[in-house]
């Protein structure tokens, strides 16, 4: 039997960081028979009943030691998990992971990740030093590779995949459609636009905006507004103080887990996204997106999907925000198909990934 260890950002009631771990899972059990995989968690049980495998506590470094030491390969798993942008912390811990996956000569492997920005110049040698050491390196986007170039991290075994989410399978519709009906969505004759924004850093510049906004297009469209949130800790809040804005009715939905958001994004008409994986739930089922930027990463994805990034979230305007929501209503269905057609490159690419961890276990 073949021992995997996953480290990632995992059990932090964050559904695109869980739903990375439950591609990731998946990927591994359709190409390793029998796969005894153990994941690297915050909250063990929690990711234990969410996913249905082995779990410790990250910061149990004597356990990490001794499943890393028992494992044929160890997996750093999706996201941006290498980064200084909001401390040297997690960077730090993810590359001494790698560091100890080495020290024991197991393979490891980098999952679909992005890379950057790092800016601190010891983390920038550390990263070199440990992803030339590293047996595979995969990348969610093209800019992660040119900023590991840009590092002279010179391990000849990169390729550009894409970001793991995208394999996920769609979800059933009547899961998302009761739990809309059941959180008070009344007339489903009117188009639903959902919103997923992010609460880190709130700006109540940014409140008030979305607020406006979401109340014209109610007037305007005669549209129904659901927010959805995609991190429990962060983003209920800010919910909840739009609404507060609001002078019209909106949905607040609570957190749910990745097939019931899923299947509720599949019952939009029009997402509009500020979290990377709320855009990629979008592509996934097929529904028209407006992207607001807050991070390269969502520029990255919205390029390759050959959508327009309308505008930064600091540099939003309302005027224009409004046109792109009319634009993408009076065209679904182009958008639609538009989607689809990128969604299927994407995940041809993704089994690149499962090539790699087989030839790492020499499966092939």
């Amino acid at each position: 039997m073949n021992k995997i260890v996953i480290s990632g950002y995992y059990g932090f009631n964050n559904i695109g960081d869980e739903s990375i771990l439950t591609a990731i899972i998946s990927g591994i059990n359709d190409t390793v028979e029998n796969a005894d995989i153990v994941v690297l968690s915050k909250k063990p049980e929690l990711t234990s009943h969410k996913h249905n495998v082995k779990q410790i506590d990250r910061k149990n470094i004597f356990k990490i030691i001794s499943e890393i030491k028992n494992c044929q390969l160890l997996i750093s798993g999706g996201g941006g998990l290498l980064q200084d942008v909001t401390s040297s912390k997690s960077i730090l811990y993810y590359l001494a992971i790698m560091g100890i996956g080495k020290i024991f000569k197991k393979k490891v492997m980098i999952y679909s990740q992005g890379m950057g920005p790092i800016n601190k110049p010891l983390n920038r040698k550390l990263t070199k030093y440990i992803l030339n050491k590293v047996d595979f390196i995969t990348l969610r986007d093209e800019k992660s590779r040119k900023f590991l170039k840009e590092i002279n991290v010179n391990n000849k075994n990169i390729n550009v995949t894409a970001d793991p989410v995208i394999g996920i399978i769609k979800s059933d519709l009547s899961l998302g459609h009761k739990i809309l009906k059941d959180a008070g969505l009344e007339d489903n004759e009117k188009p639903i636009v959902g919103l997923s924004i992010r609460g880190r850093n709130k700006d109540n510049k940014l409140v008030n905006m979305i607020a406006r906004v979401c109340d014209r297009i109610i007037d305007e469209f005669g549209v129904n507004i659901v927010f959805i949130p995609f991190h429990q800790g962060e983003d209920i809040k800010i919910i909840e103080d739009i609404k507060v804005e609001m002078n019209r009715e909106a949905i607040g939905l609570t957190e749910h887990g990745v097939d019931e958001t899923l299947s509720i994004i599949g019952n939009l008409d029009l997402l509009v996204g500020v979290r990377l994986h709320s855009l990629i739930f979008g592509d996934i089922m097929n529904v028209p997106m407006i992207a607001i930027s807050y991070d390269p990463k969502i520029d990255n994805f919205m390029n390759y999907l050959d959508q327009q990034i309308i505008s930064n979230i600091e540099d939003l305007d309302e005027d224009e925000l409004i046109a792109e929501i009319k634009n993408k209503l009076n065209n679904e269905d182009m958008y639609r198909l538009q989607l689809y057609n990128k969604i299927e490159c994407l995940k041809e690419r993704l089994h690149r990934n499962e090539e790699v961890i087989s030839e790492l276990l020499n499966l092939s």
